[in-house]
């Protein structure tokens, strides 16, 4: 595979990761421009799965971003990804997110990763655990167990709203 292919086929999976990372599009941006830059310079040691490979660097260089503001942020415009219909449905999607976006809060730092990996950048369970080096089986149970925990979070959530 050259470079470019791999380039096209993945940047918006690494943008989108990415970006709920941050949740700020200039520090994506920044972020994935740094992403392919180190891909790019250690392209000819890549071994194994292309799209694990560029996500262990992208999930490094956000780590390392983090480490330099000491901040976290959760993605505060994750909204933008929702297209609202009519006046209803925007009321009902913006009580859905909050609840959604209370839940993810409540996740220990492994149980969001693997939901990030999974969810926002459509990784395989075998691919996810290559970045975060575990087992697929210990994956899929993570993300099985985390995905049960995240309903009670957001029912929880949704029904102390209607009371």
């Amino acid at each position: 595979m050259k470079f470019i292919d791999l380039y096209d086929r993945y940047f918006d999976d690494i943008y989108r990761y990415t970006y709920f990372k941050t949740g700020n599009k200039w520090e994506t941006d920044d972020l994935v421009s740094e992403i392919f830059t180190k891909a790019y310079e250690n392209f000819s040691s890549a071994k194994g799965s292309y799209k694990a490979w560029l996500f262990t660097i992208a999930r490094n260089a956000i780590t390392d971003h983090y480490r330099k503001k000491k901040e976290v942020v959760l993605g505060d415009d994750m909204d933008l990804y929702t297209y609202p219909h009519t006046f209803e449905e925007d009321l009902e999607k913006d009580e859905e997110l909050k609840c959604l976006k209370s839940s993810l809060k409540m996740l220990s730092g492994d149980e969001l990763e693997i939901i990030s990996l999974r969810y926002f950048s459509d990784m395989k369970y075998g691919d996810i655990g290559k970045v975060l080096g575990k087992s697929e089986d210990a994956v899929k149970m993570k993300a099985f167990r985390t995905i049960k925990k995240l309903k009670t979070l957001v029912n929880n959530l949704v029904v102390s709203k209607v009371l």
